[in-house]
């Protein structure tokens, strides 16, 4: 305890960084543990399309290419937005559009797995 104490009383900056540090590798490596185990669960690959998902979500479901389902949604590269959104602003129903996706997802060539 008195070599954390001496740390604090000469070197508080460099502690504190040095904590702050630390506490974001840790919240990133959670974050890779979490989403490592979530994608490894076969349920969550190839899932139909809903209203709450997102174009990222089904690129990394289906394992496609993120310009071939852009070109299906009829969108340029969006952000974390919602396939009801999409709808929304394309002005089709979400219905509709999520029924597009069911028939064109499944024959849309696989992107290559990165090594």
């Amino acid at each position: 305890m008195s070599r954390l104490r001496h740390l604090w009383h000469n070197h508080r900056i460099a502690l504190i960084g040095f904590v702050l540090a630390s506490a974001l590798a840790l919240v990133f490596a959670l974050r890779i543990l979490v989403l490592t185990i979530y994608w490894a669960n076969p349920e969550h690959h190839r899932q139909d399309p809903e209203p709450w998902m997102t174009a990222g979500y089904i690129v990394r479901s289906w394992h496609v290419s993120r310009e071939d389902l852009d070109a299906v949604l009829g969108v340029e590269r969006v952000g974390r937005v919602r396939l009801i959104d999409i709808a929304q602003r394309t002005g089709k129903p979400v219905d509709q559009l999520i029924e597009e996706l069911r028939v064109a997802l499944p024959q849309m060539p696989k992107r290559p797995e990165k090594q």
